[in-house]
């Protein structure tokens, strides 16, 4: 599943203002009884386990084929998660002594679950749904109790239960419809059985029930599209991850039972039902008005990636080569082809072509990236206009936000890139999370933040000159680091407790800290042996499951390295480290020393009790060799593999070192903190310009530095002296300048509850300075000799130079907006301006332009087509609204997103565009802070419609909390927010609040220490002082 934790890609706008944060937590910047058709599927008799009367074809490389084979043999404990493991005992005859043996919602293991047969019978108008589903399973042990997951929401009327594979033809155990059982906590059902089932036999347990369409964008629900008549209609969707097939199906619904599963869907004539496998078989019913869909087995999965969608939908076809291999004519081999389908309605059909030929693209990648082709005959995409993550990685049926796959040539290119990449994440889903799946939750990571490493690489692969590692340097590696430095942060393999945990570990430690250890571990052993170590995972726990644990012994066996050893800290405990470096080059010796690095300042000893493995990727400059070993500098380009294993370590440089660099490239997750005569000369090294600091070094001197300041390590002052610096040595790299502007905007917002208004001033003025330049120079116009690196630092330049009222810039957005709203339905020109400058023109427009530009807006986002804006400029305009500089026009934005013109998902868009600098401003105060109180008083007053909207328990209310609250910067303010949610219910967010109330206070500390430090730098500490006469002239002798 795609991680969106942030309002700039979530919801489909450009990018183009970084700040609009609203999830992220970081400090820079979720019975039709009318119908006589039987579909219970009981069965009259006994009978084995059925087979599939066409076989599935498995690929057989690396030994993957056989072991679907052996995972159905060892369903019975050795996949299974062991209650023992997780400290549970069996169920007790006591109901209450039950629930208290199960803390962590674990099933029994009595049971094992090996196929189910469901049917289902959805009524889209009513919202009833008429289901049964026969479950084959093993006896383990003895038992009277079979206890299986079922929400509270599924009504079990009838179950019937016979033993297979006896000399008795019918051989009843009973059917029950009285002695069920439920625990609405833990989401049970326990049928007790008339008699006791023994170990080593099989049971089908056959289960007639009711349930109901889900709402919050869980289980099996409906979402609002257009249909072939361009009408406004239901289509169904599923969302099982990670436990709501228990709402759609009674089953073992964790991520260990894996079963092979058949699926019948009983839909309107007019829809196209889809699963995770093909078609086998179609009956029409009811006259035809209703038809019965059958769909092949499944391969071994678990539940949360079964998936149904069933809507009118159109789709268009490629085939990839990205199949198993197969013998050719010649003797030599070749992949299978896999027919690739992209779904959506029909009037959105040409929207989707470029989503597809990059399916076909990233399918043949990671087939011969893993050594294995994509094991199932069909690969689906839909695009689903509601679904609470960016993807979803359903075996064989991937579902996507529509703006994930709405990709056109009015379609940004910042959301060109994020689509390429969340396709590349859920395909590589489809071998590392459900052809191997994680045993248990708590090793999410495993799936998660290898599909996040995966998505980056194959995007680097497929297109080079994006360089999509120097984004991760600066937004989804940042993300990590500053949620990891938090006392509230967890271990990125964490503790799962109980249901409620499950979606709040899918979060930016799971995803991007994953992400940022595996490309450590890449690169300390290299790629060959890395993706080496990979292949034996993948073959040796194929169909199944596995545990971290897993993966450290195949990376050891490929690697030849002590790689569990390496890695036991990292993902056993929360943090990492700063490494800080004394540098001493006359003697010829680096002095190192690693404390664990928290935002809010040095840690206690308590805090500070573990020593981290550090890969150093130390770099000095080029020519010098000492050739000395073990630590010591002794290759002739000047780059180092050593590492760090003790808190304090020395390394030995040549005495011709002019400067030292650690954690080159930005590949290891730590910080580093130079001392004075360090930095100095890394700030000459970026002066000269065009010397061997590249890119990605200084992007992570930049970004350490502005953590260091953040945390009190280093002064504000320091950091704004060396902005200049900064500026030169970035050049034309858009990375550099997001992270300056980023820096700018954070301090504004820092600053902006308590600084006087003369400081605020002068942040903005400094932004101004840096910027407008910058947006002169590249202009509006893209040249044709302009790469995608130069497009993406236009597309931020201009609207932070539009954010700090350059002249220039607001009279020409403003301009372009007039002439894009004047355009009719029948004019077939060139849009005025390039797509990239869309959110900037519309959020400029709406701040800085006559108040009925509000309006205006609003109507483009009604009308899009009207105006030809693709599905990401139309979110866009959804955002810009929140930029209204009027209190009025802010609450009636918030209100408009309450509506029903507005899907529940984009609320966080408001949110996010709200409380960034872009929409934060309000007529006669610069201040950002009456914005936040404005959206403060309106969320406390609304909040039971808000959560009534998204759902208690969504991902996404955990989201809009987070958006909310860690914008403040003041103590009283995170005192006042934590006794407002005191008595409410915070379990889709008891991680997410207390992670933002501790960036509030982190802001609060930032300011209280540095505020007289910036305001001399600024020369603002006099309420009179006049910036153009200060610290302007300070300003251009730094820049």
């Amino acid at each position: 599943m795609a991680l969106e934790p942030d309002a700039s890609s979530s919801n489909g706008t450009s990018g183009s203002s970084s700040s609009k944060k609203s999830t992220s937590v970081d400090i820079l910047s979720s019975s039709n009884s009318n119908s006589n058709i039987n579909i219970n599927g009981i069965k009259s008799g006994g009978g084995a386990i059925p087979e599939e009367a066409e076989t599935l074809e498995m690929d057989n490389e690396d030994g993957v084929a056989e072991a679907a084979d052996k995972s159905t043999m060892n369903n019975n404990g050795k996949r299974r998660v062991s209650m023992k493991s997780h400290g549970n005992g069996g169920w007790q005859n006591d109901h209450a002594a039950k629930v208290a043996a199960y803390a962590n919602d674990l099933l029994p293991t009595t049971l094992t679950p090996t196929h189910y047969d469901i049917r289902l019978q959805p009524d889209i108008d009513t919202g009833e749904v008429v289901g049964s589903v026969t479950i084959y399973a093993s006896v383990n042990a003895q038992t009277q109790d079979i206890v299986l997951h079922a929400a509270s929401s599924l009504h079990i009327k009838l179950v019937t239960v016979r033993l297979l594979d006896t000399d008795t033809i019918d051989a009843l155990v009973g059917c029950i419809s009285d002695g069920i059982t439920y625990d609405a906590r833990l989401e049970m059902a326990s049928i007790r059985l008339p008699t006791a089932l023994q170990a080593n036999t099989s049971v089908s347990i056959a289960i007639a029930y009711s349930c109901r369409l889900g709402d919050s964008m869980n289980g099996l629900y409906r979402c609002k599209y257009r249909n072939r008549a361009g009408e406004t209609a239901f289509m169904l969707a599923t969302q099982f991850q990670a436990k709501f097939a228990r709402m759609v199906f009674p089953c073992w619904d964790e991520p260990a039972a894996k079963a092979r599963f058949k699926l019948s869907l009983t839909v309107p004539e007019s829809h196209t039902a889809l699963s995770n496998m093909p078609v086998i078989a179609t009956e029409l019913l009811d006259g035809g008005r209703l038809k019965t869909v059958q769909f092949a087995q499944t391969p071994p999965m678990s539940t949360y990636l079964v998936a149904m969608v069933s809507g009118e939908l159109d789709y268009i076809e490629g085939v990839s080569r990205g199949g198993p291999l197969i013998a050719a004519d010649d003797n030599s081999s070749k992949r299978q082809a896999v027919r690739c389908r992209v779904y959506t309605a029909a009037a959105d059909i040409d929207k989707v072509r470029f989503s597809l030929e990059t399916a076909v693209r990233v399918l043949e990648a990671l087939a011969e990236t893993f050594g294995s082709g994509y094991p199932l005959p069909k690969l689906d995409l839909v695009a689903v206009p509601e679904l609470e993550a960016g993807g979803m990685e359903n075996w064989g049926l991937v579902l996507f936000r529509t703006v994930r796959l709405f990709i056109t040539e009015q379609t940004s290119l910042w959301i060109r890139q994020k689509a390429v990449y969340v396709i590349a994440h859920e395909l590589s889903h489809q071998w590392f999370g459900n052809l191997v799946t994680m045993a248990w939750w708590d090793d999410l990571w495993l799936s998660e933040g290898f599909a996040t490493w995966m998505g980056i690489h194959v995007s680097d692969q497929l297109y080079p000159e994006w360089r999509r590692w120097d984004h991760f340097a600066i937004e989804d590696r940042q993300a990590a680091l500053s949620a990891d430095s938090l006392r509230s942060s967890h271990p990125i393999q964490v503790p799962i407790s109980g249901s409620a945990d499950i979606d709040q570990v899918f979060d930016s430690i799971t995803y991007y800290k994953g992400c940022a250890l595996i490309r450590m571990l890449g690169a300390h052993l290299g790629v060959s042996a890395f993706m080496a170590g990979v292949r034996r995972y993948l073959a040796a726990h194929a169909y199944g499951t596995a545990t971290t644990a897993d993966l450290w012994q195949a990376l050891q066996r490929a690697s030849g390295e002590a790689v569990a050893a390496l890695m036991h800290s990292w993902t056993t405990r929360a943090g990492y480290p700063v490494v800080s470096v004394d540098a001493d080059f006359v003697a010829g010796q680096l002095k190192l020393r690693q404390n664990r690095y928290l935002h809010s300042g040095p840690p206690t000893s308590a805090e500070d009790s573990v020593v981290w493995w550090v890969p150093l990727g130390l770099l000095v400059s080029s020519g010098s060799s000492s050739g000395k070993s073990g630590n010591d500098i002794d290759n002739t380009d000047g780059y180092s593999r050593a590492a760090m294993r003790q808190r304090c370590e020395c390394v030995n440089i040549p005495h011709s070192v002019r400067w030292v660099k650690l954690n080159h490239a930005n590949a290891g997750l730590f910080r580093v903190s130079y001392s004075e005569a360090a930095l100095r000369r890394l700030a000459l090294e970026m002066e000269r310009g065009g010397g061997e600091l590249q890119t990605p070094d200084v992007v992570g001197i930049l970004n350490d530095l502005v953590a260091l300041v953040v945390s009190g390590y280093a002064r504000t002052s320091s950091l704004l002296g060396m902005l200049g610096s900064f500026a030169r040595a970035a050049g034309d790299s858009y990375v550099v300048w997001q992270i300056i502007g980023a820096f700018l905007e954070s301090l504004h917002q820092t600053w902006a509850a308590r600084a006087p208004p003369s400081v605020r001033k002068c942040i903005v003025n400094l932004t101004r300075a840096l910027f407008a330049p910058k947006a002169a120079a590249l202009g509006w116009a893209h040249r044709a000799e302009d790469g995608p690196l130069i497009a993406r630092l236009r597309s931020i330049s201009i609207p932070r130079a539009g954010w700090a009222g350059d002249a220039a810039v607001v009279a020409e957005a403003c301009r372009l907006f007039d002439e894009l709203y004047a355009r009719n339905d029948d004019c077939c020109e060139s849009p005025p301006f390039h797509h990239d400058f869309t959110s900037a023109v519309l959020e400029i427009a709406v701040r800085s332009g006559p108040s009925e530009n509000h309006a205006r807006v609003r109507e483009m986002y009604e009308n899009s087509q009207r105006w030809r804006l693709s599905e990401d400029q139309r979110m866009a305009a959804l955002g810009a609204m929140a930029c209204a500089p009027v209190a009025d026009l802010k609450i009636a934005t918030l209100e408009y997103a309450m509506s029903d013109r507005v899907l529940p998902q984009d609320l966080n868009i408001v949110i996010g565009f709200m409380v960034s600098p872009a929409g934060a401003a309000i007529a006669g105060d610069e201040s950002i802070a009456s914005t936040k109180l404005v959206l403060w008083s309106w969320f406390t007053a609304n909040y039971q419609r808000i959560v009534a909207r998204l759902g208690e328990n969504s991902a996404l209310l955990g989201h809009l909390v987070g958006a909310v609250v860690s914008g403040f910067a003041t103590c009283e303010m995170a005192d006042c927010v934590e006794t407002w949610f005191a008595d409410k219910r915070t379990a889709a967010f008891d991680r997410m609040l207390p992670q933002s109330l501790e960036f509030v206070r982190v802001r609060a500390a930032w300011y209280d220490r540095d505020a007289s430090d910036v305001a001399r730098w600024l020369g603002a500490d006099g309420a009179a002082s006049d910036y153009s006469s200060s610290a302007g002239n300070q300003q251009q002798q730094q820049t």
